[in-house]
């Protein structure tokens, strides 16, 4: 009994012992075997987070390089950027001192330097049309001519007339009453004195001829007539422009106001903008406009005509109005009495005879020696804007009154001293001279009297008994 109880101790305390012993072993195997995946998860997690970290410290590391990169190219699209300024700079001094050699070397580093700039395509497109000017100016300088392949020829003759009804009949109605009304008569009878001279200007370059009209709108056919924006003459041309177009525009003279020349020059710019844009509505907006502005807004508005431009908002006020102005115009020009315009007295046909001079000559001479009077010959001779023919212009072409050539001729062998006022002044500087003083006494500007002494430019002040050169202003003579 008492083995049989010893028996059943050792039995209770080995399982006992075996419950104390398996039992931790199994709450840490169920507890680690719960654990295992949260923290392969987090492993995970981990391993994620590492490579994210990574990824962004390559990220920065590229960015930043990315940065220094951006920041090279900056620095040197602005180096050569300075470069090419400075060679223009260069070009145009040298051109100013007469050293070509040297303007052509410059301006061609100055190609090289603007065609090594990494532009963006919108940039190009942008500067495109100011390559189209510059090819057009180097047609104009060789006498070639712009390509018109793509124009049909039946619409070179030909401007139409169709035009919002609404707005058309406003501006007819506008100018056949009031003061409008007065000014289109002036406008009319005026034009006599110049239609035959532009009709066949207008023919010669294969051009409609009812842009013979288009001065009514621009001036009145006044070469004197100067805009708020520095147009000037008859065809109401900006300097640049009409410098392109081969006029001469300085202190001398100003050819924009010559309405021969001008004509021709407004003939040709017509043409080309007609050749550019194939549409002689879109042409003429663009004469108001210029060709440039006018394209940019085209494409800004995403149009192909002047009215859904006009409809966008897309163009200035003035070159909205330009079109039904011009068609109005002509529509009262060819049949004034239909809009009230009776009675008309047209202005005689503009006549003269023409010489060609190399000679500065002071124009009472030219009237004395034409028999006629200074008045007549500069109302013959607007584009000149001194007492003087032009100074450094070789062959300019005098206007006399017609049938004074051959005496003029005869007359003018005879006089020995062909410019009595004097032209060019040399001026000692006195102590207590400075520019401004000496240019209002001179009715002249500071920027005329150093742009013909060049030394000025570089010489902060003048020098007592520095002698300097100076053109006296027109008003000089006359007070």
């Amino acid at each position: 009994m008492n083995l049989l109880n010893g028996y059943k101790k050792i039995f209770t305390i080995t399982i006992l012992a075996t419950v104390l012993l398996f039992t931790p072993s199994v709450s840490f195997c169920k507890k680690n075997k719960n654990k295992q995946p949260v923290q392969e998860q987090q492993v995970q997690e981990q391993v994620v987070q590492a490579q994210s970290e990574q990824e962004n410290t390559d990220n920065d590391i590229k960015q930043e390089k990315d940065t220094n990169m951006i920041d090279e190219n900056d620095e040197l699209f602005k180096e050569h950027i300075a470069e090419a300024d400075k060679c223009l700079n260069f070009a145009v001094t040298a051109c100013e001192q007469s050293n070509y050699d040297e303007a052509n070397s410059n301006y061609h580093q100055f190609l090289e330097k603007l065609n090594s700039l990494n532009l963006k395509p919108e940039e190009i497109k942008y500067l495109l049309t100011d390559c189209e000017n510059i090819l057009r100016k180097i047609k104009h300088i060789n006498g070639l001519e712009t390509d018109k392949s793509h124009i049909n020829g039946s619409d070179v003759f030909e401007i139409s007339m169709d035009y919002d009804e609404d707005i058309l009949n406003n501006w007819i109605n506008r100018y056949s009453n009031g003061k409008a009304a007065q000014s289109i008569k002036i406008a009319l009878e005026r034009s006599g004195r110049y239609k035959d001279l532009i009709v066949s200007v207008l023919r010669e370059y294969n051009l409609p001829e009812d842009l013979q009209y288009l001065p009514i709108i621009e001036s009145l056919f006044n070469n004197n007539a100067t805009s708020k924006s520095k147009a000037v003459g008859m065809w109401q041309i900006m300097a640049h422009r009409g410098k392109a177009l081969g006029l001469q525009i300085n202190y001398w003279v100003d050819e924009r106001k010559d309405p021969v020349k001008a004509t021709r020059a407004a003939a040709k710019y017509l043409r080309e903008l007609f050749v550019l844009l194939n549409d002689w509505h879109l042409a003429l907006s663009a004469y108001n406009r210029g060709e440039y502005g006018l394209i940019r807004d085209m494409k800004f508005s995403n149009s192909s005509s002047i009215l859904e431009m006009k409809e966008r908002n897309a163009l200035p006020k003035e070159t909205q109005n330009y079109v039904p102005q011009f068609i109005a115009s002509v529509k009262i020009a060819k049949n004034p009495e239909e809009y009230g315009f009776k009675n008309l007295v047209y202005d005689e046909p503009l006549k003269f005879d023409t010489v060609v001079i190399d000679k500065v000559i002071d124009l009472k001479i030219v009237a004395k020696c034409a028999n006629t009077t200074v008045e007549e010959i500069k109302e013959l001779n607007p584009s000149i804007l001194a007492w003087c023919t032009p100074h450094g212009y070789k062959d300019f072409e005098l206007h006399l009154p017609v049938g004074t050539k051959d005496i003029f001729l005869e007359n003018i062998a005879k006089e020995k001293d062909l410019n009595p006022s004097p032209g060019f002044i040399k001026y000692k500087v006195k102590k207590g001279d400075y520019l401004d003083k000496i240019a209002r006494e001179f009715k002249t500007t500071p920027a005329a009297i150093k742009e013909d002494n060049p030394k000025l430019k570089k010489q902060k002040y003048l020098q007592p008994k520095q002698v300097i050169i100076i053109r006296p202003g027109r008003k000089y003579y006359s007070k």
